[in-house]
């Protein structure tokens, strides 16, 4: 559930309707869970949660906000992007997910690159306590063409770097070295600062997914791999710009 949660926000890009998503999503599969595997449960799941979002039926106002949002693309891009760079679903089972072809949904994943991509010269402020980690998911952003206002081991470094450079992202991990907290921090820079997206990559994404207040919107597991920092960044740009 943490993870059908995690992709539920992603898409509407808020905490109470991708919640509501997901909820749906496990009453629908609820009578068939005794008689499939855990890897069918999954992709029941997912695929229940797709059929929520896509709809017409009278639902939650956010999520009708959030599918207007990204009604200028192509239709399953997005998904497929989310299912394929986050989730980690191969193409085969994003086509079960969504009703279509395992070359049809290779081909959206493809789209997705190429239909909105990342916007150069974004600013990214980086609040890491791991030297190799911090610069591996620096150089990541920089390829993509944004811009590194900091780098931060520290919640207190992160908020003075943002008093200098005011960033429109933040890519943290929820607890640093010193026991100070990267998402405090994020959320100290981002109060009264609409418009600061904030991706967190932890050890434990589930801890961070329990239905409390203000849970992050975007969250990746560590380890990572580039492909899901990119797309993370990709999808936060795509959704704060819509």
């Amino acid at each position: 559930m943490p993870f059908l949660r995690r992709y539920g926000r992603a898409l509407t890009r808020c905490q109470k309707a991708g919640d509501s998503l997901a909820i749906r999503a496990r009453q629908d599969t609820r009578r068939t869970i005794s008689v499939i595997s855990a890897k069918e449960i999954r992709i029941s799941l997912f695929r229940s949660l797709h059929g929520a979002w896509t709809s017409p039926s009278a639902i939650l106002l956010s999520i009708a906000a959030a599918r207007k949002r990204v009604e200028q693309l192509t239709p399953g891009a997005l998904e497929t992007l989310l299912l394929r760079a986050i989730e980690e679903f191969s193409f085969g089972e994003i086509g079960t997910i969504l009703h279509r072809s395992e070359a049809e949904a290779s081909e959206l994943f493809e789209i997705a690159l190429r239909e909105r991509p990342y916007q150069r010269g974004k600013k990214v402020l980086i609040i890491e306590d791991d030297a190799l980690i911090a610069m591996d998911i620096a150089n990541c952003i920089s390829e993509m063409g944004g811009i590194i206002t900091g780098v931060a081991r520290t919640a207190t470094q992160a908020v003075e770097l943002a008093g200098t450079y005011m960033p429109q992202m933040i890519l943290t991990s929820p607890v640093l070295a010193d026991r100070s907290s990267g998402l405090e921090a994020a959320k100290t820079i981002s109060a009264g600062k609409g418009g600061i997206d904030v991706v967190v990559v932890s050890p434990d994404p589930q801890t961070l997914l329990q239905g409390e207040p203000a849970e992050p919107l975007f969250v990746l597991e560590k380890p990572y791999l580039e492909d899901q920092v990119r797309s993370a960044v990709r999808q936060a740009f795509i959704l704060s710009q819509s």
